[in-house]
Formats: C-alpha cells, sequence, structure tokens
C-alpha cells in the first residue's frame, strides 16, 4: 500500500483544510543532574514529552471567507478536539496557538499556521462522587419533605362544604390527569386498577391526608424508589420524564384561595412530579448536550417556581439539595457528551461516506440516519443542513 492510500483529508472538528507541510516535535523530558566533584553528569528520564504539531494550512475558493472563520471558530473552541492529521490519522489535541495571513497579492486564499499539542487524558487518582446514587438519596429527603408539608396544611374538615367539593374535584383530577400521561408502564392493568383503588377509597384519604400523601406519593414515582414494582429504566426514563413534565402545571379547574386545601395539594402534586423528574434525570443516558441541557432546564425553571410558595424550611432546604445534586450529576455526565450541530454537504452521500468524513470512522452512520429521518442510506441531501453530533 503507498502513501498515498494513507493519505487523509485534513480537517479539525468539523473544518476542513489544505496542508501543504507539516511538523511535530517529541522526544523524551529527561533532567540533568550535575554533581559538585564530579565530571558525569546523570541524566533521569522523566517520561515522553508531549507531541505538538506545527501545521502550515489554508483555505481558498470565492467563499474562503466562511471557510476562514469556521476554521477559526473550531481552533478557538474551548477543550481538545479531533484532529485528522493528513500524514499522521486522527489524533485528539487541543490548539495552543494560531495565526492567520491574507494579502493582496493572494486571493481567495487564507494561510494559517496553527500549533497543536497532544490531549492525553488524567489517569491520575481522582475522587469520584456517585452521583446517581446521591441524587436517589436526596430525592427520598425531598419526597418526605414534600408528604410532611402536605400533612401540614391540608385538612378539609374544617372548611365549609362547597371548598370540601372542590378539593374532591382537584383529587379525582388529578388521578385522572396522572392516568392519562402515565403510558409506559409495563402492566399497563395493574397501574390502572391501582389507581381505581384510590378512586374507590378518595372520600376516605381526603379525610387522612397521611394515607392520602403516601398514596398520591407511591402513583408518582414513575419507577424512580429501588421497591417499585415497574422500575424505570435507562430505556423508559426518556418517555417517562416527558410523562411526567405533564403533571408540572397540574392544576383545579375552579379558582381556588391561597388558604384553600385545594391549592396545598395541587402544589403537592407538582413538587411531587418535579421531585421524580429529578431522579429520573440521573437515569436517562443522555444523547447529547443538548437534550441534558434542555431536561434540566425544564426542570430547574418549575423547581425555582415552586420553591418560592414553601413555607417549610425543611422542604426548601430538601429542594435546594435535590437541585445541586442533579445538577452535580449532569455535569459529571455531560463530559463526555457530543453536542448537536448543523452541518450541510456540498453533494449528496452514503450515511456511510458522510460518517467516514465527519468522524474518520463508520460508527456514526446509524445515528446520522436515525436523528435526520433520512430513508435511505446511500442518500443523505446535499444542500440543506442536517444535524450531527460534535465531539470535543
Amino acid at each position: 500500500m503507498g502513501w498515498i492510500d494513507n493519505y487523509r483529508q485534513a480537517q479539525f472538528r468539523t473544518a476542513e483544510f489544505f496542508v501543504p507541510n507539516a511538523e511535530n516535535d517529541g522526544g523524551r523530558r529527561v533532567a540533568v543532574h550535575s554533581f559538585p566533584k564530579r565530571d558525569e553528569p546523570y541524566s533521569e528520564d522523566m517520561g515522553r514529552k508531549s507531541k505538538t504539531f506545527q501545521i502550515e494550512a489554508y483555505v481558498l475558493g470565492e467563499d474562503y471567507f466562511s471557510k476562514r472563520d469556521n476554521l477559526a471558530s473550531a481552533l478557538d473552541q474551548e477543550g481538545s478536539g479531533k484532529l485528522v492529521h493528513p500524514y499522521r490519522g486522527t489524533i485528539n489535541v487541543i490548539c495552543t496557538n494560531y495565526s492567520v495571513r491574507e494579502t493582496v497579492s493572494e486571493t481567495r486564499i487564507a494561510r494559517f499556521t496553527i500549533t497543536f499539542v497532544e490531549a492525553g487524558s488524567l489517569k491520575f487518582p481522582n475522587a469520584v462522587i456517585d452521583t446517581t446514587e446521591d441524587v436517589a438519596r436526596k430525592k427520598e429527603v425531598a419526597l418526605r419533605s414534600a408528604q410532611s408539608s402536605l400533612e401540614e396544611n391540608f385538612d378539609i374538615s374544617t372548611v365549609p362544604f362547597s371548598v370540601t367539593q372542590n378539593a374532591m374535584a382537584t383529587l379525582e383530577k388529578a388521578l385522572s390527569t396522572i392516568e392519562d400521561a402515565k403510558q409506559t408502564v409495563s402492566a399497563q392493568s395493574q397501574y390502572r386498577r391501582y389507581i381505581d383503588n384510590i378512586k374507590n377509597k378518595l372520600i376516605q384519604l381526603s379525610y387522612d391526608v397521611v394515607d392520602l400523601a403516601q398514596e398520591f406519593a407511591d402513583l408518582l414515582t414513575f419507577g424512580t424508589n429501588a421497591d417499585d414494582e415497574y422500575e424505570a429504566t435507562s430505556d423508559n426514563a426518556r418517555n417517562q420524564f416527558r410523562e411526567m413534565v405533564k403533571m408540572f402545571n397540574f392544576s383545579p379547574d375552579e379558582t381556588i384561595g391561597d388558604d384553600d386545601p385545594s391549592l396545598q395539594f395541587t402544589i403537592f402534586i407538582q413538587q411531587m412530579a418535579v421531585i421524580n423528574a429529578m431522579g429520573l434525570m440521573s437515569i436517562i443516558e443522555w444523547d447529547s448536550l443538548n437534550e441534558a441541557t434542555e431536561f434540566r432546564d425544564i426542570t430547574f425553571k418549575k423547581l425555582e417556581e415552586l420553591i418560592l410558595k414553601v413555607n417549610s424550611d425543611e422542604l426548601y432546604t430538601a429542594l435546594y439539595d435535590l437541585q445541586t445534586s442533579i445538577a452535580r450529576d449532569i455535569d459529571t455526565r455531560i463530559r463526555s457528551l457530543a453536542r448537536l450541530a448543523d452541518y450541510t454537504l456540498n453533494t449528496s452521500l452514503p450515511a456511510i461516506v458522510v460518517s467516514h468524513d465527519l468522524y474518520g470512522n463508520i460508527n456514526e452512520e446509524q445515528d446520522i440516519l436515525d436523528r435526520n429521518r433520512i430513508a435511505h442510506p446511500l442518500f443523505v441531501p446535499g444542500g440543506v443542513p442536517i444535524e450531527v453530533r460534535i465531539y470535543g
């Protein structure tokens, strides 16, 4: 196999460019020790030097402005990225410096001098927090605090009959809303029988707030408790989260006052939904940085709204601790995630070729097809944006 067979189109992240020449530096790190009264020094090998790559690159054409800006943006981006080196294959690197030259004597071309250093990896021991387990613990504390808050504030035994009727209607609506939202239970019939059982004793429960809080708490776990019969998994947690979000804005049909039991129960349902949604977020295997950010923003926005309505120090602390815990969990797990970006092909190509050109491998072929709902794997349309994952 000749050298030309191994020659690659130069690319950093999604920016392509041409390379007329390239250099790289390597070697060993050596500490030279000189001792008194000795002519011979001692050279201590301290390990391999970080490899650096100096590349002379250029982009050209009538649209070279956009190509220049695309490459500069890729070089300015934080963190490491994939460099497809024309002579040395795919390398994980960080750009430490670059300069751009444009002259009137050379039109439609921008020349770059770029220095990359290999990114490497941290191999020293590091303290690791089991963020998923931490979220589960904080979630249980928040759930108990929310139940305690309802037990202190929900009482229909001393209110007018009309207020009692409104409260009963709110309880019934909550059951119907949960039943409509819940679609991913593996055994739908058993779950609905459980709801029917609560409906049959709803009047009794409305006067026993401890049991009332527990029954609805059990309904709204959506598989996030360790002893749940229908356990949430990484395969269904994403769908269950979307179902739980439907409960975020649950409200009674009638207009109610601040001291109305229906309001206290409404807030309780919303609190349980948000708390369990965060439990589901710690189980979801994120598809991309964009998705993780989207789910976090939806949940945190509602949580911050509910925190303003909390009148219990215990519940306030529990909700705040849970928010901190899930934020840490997301930050820990998104470090290796890709972000989504639009990418436009100049011409239509097979998905396997697009994957190879973008990533240096064919592993992303199916994701490109699925993400963009492309009917035929040999025809990814050119001239229109497609959504792709960007690593680094």
